[in-house]
């Protein structure tokens, strides 16, 4: 199950970070886009893929993520049932961290995707550790009760959450809306 030492999760963690990182550099190079398809390059036909290039890479990365901080880089389950979950602290930590990061970034360079998956993943995670830590040690009612009222909470403001940054787009002053024409 392992090579060079890691699972399958850390190599999509590792996979999916050249993904996003290729799709990124490729939104910030100057590819000319009014080439015809047929005349451009092998480099400028993979970089016109950026946009999905990203959306796969950021995919496969996070998902691989949150995969490793709820197992770690273990490769069968009895493994596994021996670790404590503090243990596999580090990976959740840095699951955190590179959703934080993807929303910094996606605020700098106002990218929407990279908000978007930052946002979707920190909470995911935060929900994770939730479950982990909480499950076995608070009752239920009580987990359920705190569970709603974050998810309350955290419905009430999605539309504020899910534009922070977003710039304002500043309404053209010199062009007029043209009426929909309709059919008799």
């Amino acid at each position: 199950m392992y090579f060079l030492g890691m699972n399958y999760p850390l190599r999509f963690v590792i996979f999916g970070a050249a993904l996003a990182a290729l799709g990124i550099a490729g939104q910030h190079s100057s590819a000319d886009a009014s080439s015809t398809a047929s005349s451009l390059g092998f480099r400028d036909r993979l970089l016109s893929m950026s946009p999905q290039t990203k959306v796969i890479g950021l995919l496969n990365l996070f998902v691989a993520l949150w995969i490793m901080s709820i197992f770690g880089n273990y490769g069968d389950m009895t493994q596994w049932q021996k670790v404590r979950q503090y243990e596999l602290l580090h990976w959740s930590i840095l699951f955190g961290a590179a959703a934080i990061a993807a929303i910094w970034y996606g605020l700098r360079q106002d990218d929407g995707v990279l908000r978007g998956f930052g946002l979707t993943f920190l909470f995911i995670n935060l929900y994770t550790r939730f479950f982990e830590y909480f499950w076995d040690s608070i009752h239920k009612a009580v987990f359920f009760a705190v569970l709603a009222v974050s998810f309350w909470y955290v419905g009430s403001k999605a539309e504020a959450i899910w534009h922070i940054g977003q710039r304002k787009l500043q309404p053209n002053k010199g062009v007029q809306p043209t009426p929909a024409s309709g059919r008799g």
